[in-house]
């Protein structure tokens, strides 16, 4: 089996499904979550909080996988999350709401498990349908492409 496959299951059974207890067979022990939050736990277990947290608040959350690619020792991930709104998530009491949001992952993988993880995530897109963050103005990109 390819590293891509193996690897989906994080995102279709850890984070979909709830189901952390994968994260022990697919990461390494010495595990490295370069984007964790200032503060939070960089390994495994800090992963397995971040989906707590976010099935909490989106009991139903389901990662889709646009796209993903083997290069190497890497695997490249293009993914969308939905949820329904319907726990208290980052402050925000539930609002109801389907909320989605793009994210793209790098994870590094070292003997058929990821050592290493970096991301870009939609927080922005996130916290906006949240209510938590007001939305930019974008008028004067409007005004020049109708200028253009």
């Amino acid at each position: 089996m390819s590293d891509k496959i193996k690897i989906r299951r994080i995102l279709t059974e850890a984070f979909s499904q709830g189901k952390t207890e994968v994260l022990d067979e697919l990461m390494t022990e010495d595990f490295v979550n370069h984007n964790a939050a200032p503060g939070m736990d960089t390994g495994r277990d800090g992963v397995k909080a971040v989906i707590r947290v976010e099935r909490q608040g989106f009991p139903d959350l389901k990662v889709e996988i646009i796209r993903d690619f083997e290069d190497g020792e890497f695997v490249i991930q293009h993914v969308r999350l939905t949820g329904t709104h319907t726990g208290t998530v980052f402050g925000v009491e539930p609002t109801g709401r389907t909320i989605s949001w793009n994210e793209m992952h790098i994870v590094k993988v070292r003997d058929g498990r990821v050592s290493d993880h970096w991301a870009c995530n939609d927080l922005h897109v996130l916290l906006t349908q949240l209510g938590r963050m007001t939305p930019p103005d974008t008028s004067a990109f409007r005004q020049a492409a109708a200028g253009a």
